[in-house]
């Protein structure tokens, strides 16, 4: 996967890391640098994170400033070896508090473009629907930019006549994505959804005075793409604690649901082969009683 993280970030987040290591070692006789969700949830957490920074020597910041390759542990400075649904809940966490903590370091765009370049995303459309397209974009604006489950939820409360059919659409795909690579609806979110003009009908329109003129009765298509949510992205575009609170806790769905569907799917399998070994052995019988 491509680097999502310049290397500056990179080596801050590690040498932060290193660098509470050492220090809790001193107080404390098992050193957890680990910051739980609990932590996130105080609004000074990023505050006394940058004040026990600020306590620590100089010369002991530049020494730590590069990265330990031989180290074991993740490098949660840099997102390129993060997977987009991570590792586990603590993992993301911990990623969520360094990224907050050096929040004043940006991202350069491309670099996030070229991750999400990565990432699996799924077509789905509808064509020739009797409707406005102008109208039809109206109830697509409502899905656009969110996760499925969110999305769904918003076009149930949504009053147009159309949506329902724009939710079908999603649901659909989401199957879709389910069937070729197992993702749940959870780790997917509206990449696109938009209305194009579908092929208009001309009719005749009647004016007053003996005039007639030409009106459209308009047809539309819907382009949907889902795509595969990246969390640690999510959480380093996060701009606020409480945003960054909120997709930590669509992981952790996100997490729930995947391990859920894998569960079934191996029970299911295990399933089939059992019902092919007995399908075998019956034959095999039939086939012995048939040879006497």
């Amino acid at each position: 996967m491509a680097q999502s993280l310049t290397s500056r970030m990179s080596r801050l987040a590690i040498s932060t890391r290193n660098i509470f290591t050492s220090s809790l070692s001193i107080s404390k006789p098992n050193p957890s640098p680990i910051l739980s969700c609990s932590s996130l949830r105080t609004p000074l957490m990023h505050t006394n994170i940058l004040r026990s920074l600020s306590t620590i020597p100089k010369q002991q910041l530049q020494q730590t400033r590069t990265i330990d390759i031989t180290n074991n542990s993740p490098d949660f400075g840099a997102t390129s070896t993060l997977p987009p649904l991570l590792h586990s809940q603590r993992d993301a966490e911990n990623f969520a508090a360094f990224v907050h903590a050096n929040k004043h370091h940006k991202v350069k765009p491309f670099i996030l473009k070229r991750r999400r370049h990565h990432l699996k995303s799924y077509i789905g459309n509808e064509k020739n629907i009797r409707h406005s397209p102008w109208r039809m974009n109206l109830v697509c604006q409502f899905a656009h930019g969110l996760t499925v489950p969110e999305a769904l939820k918003q076009l149930m409360f949504c009053q147009k006549v159309k949506a329902p059919l724009v939710a079908k659409v999603i649901r659909r795909t989401a199957n879709l994505a389910d069937i070729r690579d197992g993702f749940q609806p959870s780790q997917l979110e509206v990449s696109e959804c938009f209305t194009t003009h579908g092929t208009h009908l001309k009719r005749l329109k009647i004016m007053g005075r003996g005039r007639s003129g030409k009106k459209l009765r308009r047809f539309s298509h819907i382009r949907l793409v889902l795509r595969e949510i990246d969390f640690p992205t999510k959480i380093l575009e996060a701009t606020s604690i409480n945003q960054k609170r909120k997709w930590l806790e669509r992981l952790a769905i996100a997490r729930e649901d995947y391990e859920k569907a894998r569960v079934e799917k191996e029970e299911l399998e295990e399933l089939e082969r059992l019902a092919a070994e007995v399908a075998e052995k019956q034959r095999k019988e039939k086939e012995a009683e048939s040879a006497k």
